[in-house]
């Protein structure tokens, strides 16, 4: 009888595991990584001399890596994140310092924020940005438990500004956004109390003229300017990228130019078309509707993802969750606004869909975080 109730009890097990994996998730997920490799692969046709068969190949040795890992965390129980969280974090840190290292790091674009890895380049900010959330989230949690003392708030501002100057450091604008609002939204819905977080923007009100006057100068602050006044003469050079994507986006129309068929995009005159601009190729050569498709399927990524934050079981997967939820958010809406004009073109590449193999390793790593909260967030054998 024992043996018969062990039996039942491992077959239970295994019933459960099954019925509760987020199918739902990582197939949308899957949705929107298939449908960016195929206008990829459009983009990267005539951009290198291999037709992008090797950039293809790093994206896809990236993404079938990702997607091992993203299986993997799902099994992994999130929580046991709380016993290695420091060495983690501090693990992302010396790598974002290794960027400024001669020979190491790399130097793109104005910004320096990738490390040489000789068959390929990797940006340590995107890691960064999970071991953030992590050690944010830790934090708030003891704070929640023990009350919030100076060395609480000190850790989790910390925790905080610490990767936001090296970002700020890298001279990489967009991705120093990224870091800000996934903070405030991370320790808002964490219940940290308002004044706390009122605190914090007024210190980042207060910031604003000297990031204006000191980090915004050169060519950063004539793009600024530019996208608020596209029209002037001035700024020409400057909207040249705006201008084109717009143009490019409205050419496709409803339907599209056709895979491969895109003038814009075939004639190399869609720029940082392979990351940035990657959902303009998709508007020119697939059209309003698989451009609507690629936006349905986001929202359907990150309301799954609020879903799972309300449900989750702790407050440690709550914050950890909303903390995904808001990187991937800010992310996705900065890169679609700025392929249609609406904010400043800020270098960000749209998740699962740009080129760019640590950024696809990244993002299927926070999914999986994310699959394992869901995974777990009712009773079950998985619990303690």
């Amino acid at each position: 009888m024992k043996k018969l109730s062990n039996v039942t009890l491992e077959h239970s097990k295994k019933a459960d595991y099954f019925q509760r994996f987020d199918y739902f998730l990582l197939v949308a997920v899957l949705a929107v990584t298939a449908i960016g490799l195929v206008f990829l692969s459009s983009a990267q046709y005539d951009r290198y001399e291999d037709h992008g068969e090797k950039a293809m190949l790093v994206q896809l040795v990236g993404l079938a890596i990702g997607v091992v890992l993203c299986i993997v965390m799902t099994f992994f129980d999130y929580r046991t994140f709380k016993k290695i969280y420091i060495p983690f974090y501090a693990f992302n840190i010396l790598l974002m310092v290794a960027v400024f290292l001669p020979g190491i790091g790399i130097e793109s674009g104005g910004s320096r924020s990738w490390l040489n890895l000789g068959f390929t380049t990797y940006q340590p900010a995107e890691m960064m940005k999970l071991a953030m959330v992590i050690f944010v989230s830790v934090q708030m949690e003891k704070a929640r438990k023990e009350g919030m003392t100076k060395k609480n708030a000190i850790l989790i501002l910390g925790g905080f500004l610490v990767p936001l100057g090296l970002v700020f450091l890298q001279k990489d604008l967009g991705m120093a956004i990224v870091y800000v609002f996934t903070f405030l939204v991370l320790i808002f819905v964490g219940g940290i109390k308002l004044r706390y977080l009122a605190g914090v923007l007024a210190a980042g009100c207060v910031l604003l003229p000297f990031v204006w006057k000191f980090y915004m100068n050169g060519t950063r602050r004539i793009r600024f300017l530019g996208f608020l006044d596209p029209n002037n003469e001035l700024y020409f050079d400057y909207t040249l990228q705006l201008r084109r994507s717009l143009s490019a986006i409205g050419s496709g129309g409803l339907f599209g130019k056709g895979l491969g068929e895109g003038p814009m995009n075939t004639d190399n005159k869609i720029l940082v078309k392979l990351t940035d601009m990657i959902f303009t190729v998709i508007c020119e050569e697939g059209g309003f509707v698989i451009a609507s498709i690629v936006v349905l399927m986001f929202c359907i990524i990150l309301g799954r993802m609020l879903y799972i934050s309300q449900r989750s079981k702790d407050y440690f997967g709550k914050c950890v969750c909303t903390g995904v939820f808001a990187m991937f958010f800010i992310v996705i809406f900065q890169n679609l606004a700025m392929n249609v004009g609406l904010m400043p073109i800020t270098g960000l590449a749209l998740p699962f869909m740009s080129q760019g193999g640590s950024a696809m390793l990244t993002n299927y790593i926070a999914v999986g975080m994310v699959m394992s909260i869901s995974m777990r967030r009712e009773r079950g054998f998985f619990n303690d």
